[in-house]
This record gives structure tokens, sequence and C-alpha cells, in this order.
């Protein structure tokens, strides 16, 4: 029972830590709740799980507007697409701020709001897909990515009837941009608009080209909105955290495998500490960079360390129930799962098969990076002096230790018989003919100065049974 003091420990340091931002004042009957999130530097992980974070507190809040203000030269295809998909879980009003450039992806995700607004020094275009290198791509695949973007932007633009047009032809070097007989795009140029160029009116009725307005700042653009009518801003910051979270998601699979692989030594060695405290710091960094990436909450990493505990009462307090520890386990990857996948609130929000894909390939990865650690413990590290310091001595607590090397544990033969110098629930250490060895019972519990016979041997100790 010492890990459950841990556990409660971790968990405490991970909420405080980790603590959502207190929700917004509520609102008076007449004004308008806004949430303003940055876009800005180069599109990466970073600014989605800034994104995806305001976003999801705005659903859960109630929140009438979201402002992207956007300051972007541009970025990764990827994920500008899944910053599209992820504005359209929003039900209220999203308004796109241009202060001063939305370049390239930039363009695409001020596309994807419902309104555009400019700063006068504003600059909004030059769409084409490149590299994430800057090289150009093939003909086919420019081709193929350009006409899904088109389409993605016209899904978005049914009220604007020119904006799939100015997308197109900022991204198309070959189409012509005409309206009626002004040409405002010839070929062999991409279409980069400048703020007066923006907002310039075509057609009967006459209608903005792309953008509804040209303002100073955020005060002015929900000003002119909303004429006049009041209204309560909260501003979002992009923080380290987010940078941070951004590069823990690309090595969550290892992670994950390490962290498993920490707790399986665990387990199969007496006692509790490196690698058992190791191992649950490395499954909550998992979960504390998913709820920084604005997809974990508080209620996974509660589940997790509720199946943790239930994992330990069946190993050390109730051993050979299995049910704990069935349902334990469960929890646990259930948890993990859980918090990778990009769940959403709100009652308009359906959950698929299709969230939790990502989620299961990276936990099976993870997985199959445990077992491979396991299997070079076994067959390489297991008769090194590496082993010996970081297992032996951490488990049985310090040098003093007369727990013999595991080339010293090849002398044990099955039939030995010797006693039980600690609880085995279900591992722990026995002495035979003066020597102890770490151990584990097949089934049930040994109690201490039970007598014990070796019934087996594995890599990592001896397989007793008591003895009556």
């Amino acid at each position: 029972m010492r890990l459950l003091p841990l556990v409660l420990f971790i968990h405490l340091i991970a909420v405080v830590t980790f603590a959502q931002e207190p929700e917004t004042p509520a609102k008076s009957e007449k004004e308008i709740s806004v949430y303003v999130i940055p876009i800005e530097k180069q599109i990466g992980n970073a600014q989605l799980y800034i994104l995806r974070r305001g976003l999801k507190e705005a659903v859960a809040n109630n929140i009438d507007a979201v402002v992207l203000k956007i300051n972007t030269p541009g970025g990764d295809v990827q994920t500008t697409l899944e910053i599209m998909d992820a504005l359209k879980n929003f039900k209220g009003e999203t308004l796109a701020f241009v202060d001063t450039e939305a370049m390239s992806a930039g363009a695409y995700i001020a596309a994807a709001t419902d309104e555009i607004y400019f700063h006068p020094k504003g600059i909004l275009g030059a769409a084409a897909v490149i590299e994430s290198t800057g090289a150009e791509v093939s003909a086919t695949l420019k081709q193929k990515i350009g006409s899904y973007l088109r389409a993605r932007i016209r899904s978005y633009s049914t009220e604007n009837r020119y904006r799939a047009d100015v997308i197109h032809a900022m991204m198309d070097s070959d189409f012509v941009f005409k309206i009626g007989d002004k040409v405002i795009k010839d070929k062999d140029e991409l279409l980069t608009l400048t703020a007066n160029e923006a907002v310039a009116e075509y057609g009967d009725p006459k209608q903005p080209l792309l953008a509804v307005g040209i303002v100073n700042n955020v005060d002015e653009l929900l000003a002119k909105q909303y004429k006049g009518a009041p209204y309560h801003i909260k501003n979002f910051e992009l923080t380290w955290s987010e940078y941070f979270a951004r590069w823990l998601n690309t090595i969550t699979p290892i992670l994950l495998g390490i962290g498993i692989l920490c707790l399986f030594i665990e387990f199969k060695t007496p006692g509790f500490g490196f690698f058992g405290i190791t191992g649950i710091i490395l499954l909550l960094v998992v979960f504390a960079s998913s709820y920084v990436a604005g997809l974990a909450g508080h209620e996974e990493i509660i589940i997790f360390l509720f199946g943790l505990i239930l994992i330990v009462l069946e190993l050390f307090v109730v051993p050979g129930v299995f049910v704990l520890g069935v349902f334990g386990i469960l929890m646990v990857f259930g948890s993990i799962v859980w918090a990778l996948a990009d769940i959403w609130p709100g009652d308009d929000f359906h959950i698929t098969f299709d969230l939790f894909v990502q989620p299961l390939i990276d936990l099976a990865l993870g997985l199959i990076i445990a077992i491979a650690g396991i299997i070079l413990i076994g067959r390489f590290f297991l008769k090194s002096w590496i082993w010996d310091a970081l297992v032996l001595t951490s488990s049985v607590g310090g040098g003093g230790s007369t727990v013999p090397t595991v080339e010293d544990q090849a002398g044990a033969r099955v039939g030995d018989r010797g006693v039980a110098v600690t609880d085995l629930h279900p591992w722990g250490e026995v002495e035979i003919a003066g020597t102890r060895y770490s151990a584990r019972v097949a089934v049930g519990a040994i109690d201490t100065n039970m007598e014990i016979e070796v019934v087996g041997k594995e890599d990592f100790g001896l397989i007793v049974r008591g003895l009556k």
C-alpha cells in the first residue's frame, strides 16, 4: 500500500499544475461573450492546441462568438485542416481578424470563419500548396490537394459568393478570376489581397470580395459587428506549455512504451522504487500533454489513478481475485485512449470509432515498444551490472542487500526449499540455504516466514509455492 500515497500525491500535483482556468463570469442578459484566440507565427500543433482548448471552453460555457486574431506566414497543411475541422464544432459565430497577415495556411483558416475583418495594413493570400521545405509539390499532388481544399472552402462559404473563387485564385496560378468584365487575377500569378481590395464590392447586388470591414483592433471589430451592443472579452495566449505539449505529443508512443515497461519491471521485482515512480510519471506526462493539447480533462486522470489503485490492490492486498486486476487494467488503458481522443463537450458532438483510431494506434505502438523492451532486457541486460544496480539495489533498499545477481539465481534449483523473508503478494523475497532471491508465487499469496518450495524459474526471479 506504499504506492497509494504516492499516486494521490502525483494526482494532486497534476490537478494543481494543469488546473483549468476559472470559467468566465456570468454575462448580463444582453452582454455578448467573446473569446479571442491568437493564430500567430508558423502554423503547427501549438496553434492547434490553443485553438482547441479555447473552442472547447467556449462550447462548454455557451460563448457567443470567437475571434481568431491571425498573424501568420502560413504552415503545415494537415494542421490547418485540423484547425478548420475544430472550428466546425463551435456553433456560435466565428470571426477572423487579419492582423496583420494571413498568408498561405492563414488564408484557409480565415476563409473557414463566418466573417473576415482586416487591419488597415493587413494582407491575405499566396496560398499555394508547397512542401514543408518550401519546395514545389508535384503537379498531380498539387492538383489533388488543391481540389480538396477548394471543396472544403466552398463548404464554409455558402453565404459569400466570392470567397471560394478568391481562395482558388490564391492557390492556383493558372486560374483566371473575373467578376463580370473585371479581372481580379490574371494567369501565372497568385492572388494576394490588401485590406482595401478585400472590402471592395462587386456584383449586383453588391457584395464585398472577401472582408466585411477594416478595423484597427478587436474592440473596433466587435463594435462594428454587434453595432455597439455590450460585450465581454476573454483573451487566450499561446504559452510555453502549448509548445512543450507539441513536442511531447510527437513522442506519445515512446512515453507510453517506456512507462508501461517500467511498471512491468516494478511489478516483477519486490518492493517499490525507481521503476514504479518513473512509469507512473511517464504515463501522467502523457495525460498532462494531452490536457494541454486540448484533448484530455481531469476525468481521464482520475480513472487512470483509480485503475492503478485496483491493480495495486490485486497485486499486494488481495492477490488471486483477478476481477480487480482486470478492471484496473481496462481502466488504465481505457483512460489512456480516452485522453488521446479529440472529444468535444456539448450535445451536438457525436462520438464515432474514427475518434479512437489514432489513440489506439499510439497505444498499440506503446505496447510494442514495451514488449520489445522486455525482450531486450531478458536477452541482454539481466546479467549485467546495470540491471543489478537499477533493479536489485533499488528493490531492496541499498547495497547491503543479500539478494544475488541474476547469474547467481541460476544456482537455485526446482525443488529447493526455503522460507519467505517478505510477504509475496505475489512478488517478494525468499531465502534458500542462506541466500536471498527475488521470487513470486504462482497462485495466491505467501506470508513472511512461511516455508516455500521452488517450482520454476524465470528471467526476473524464482517461482515458488507455499508449504503448509
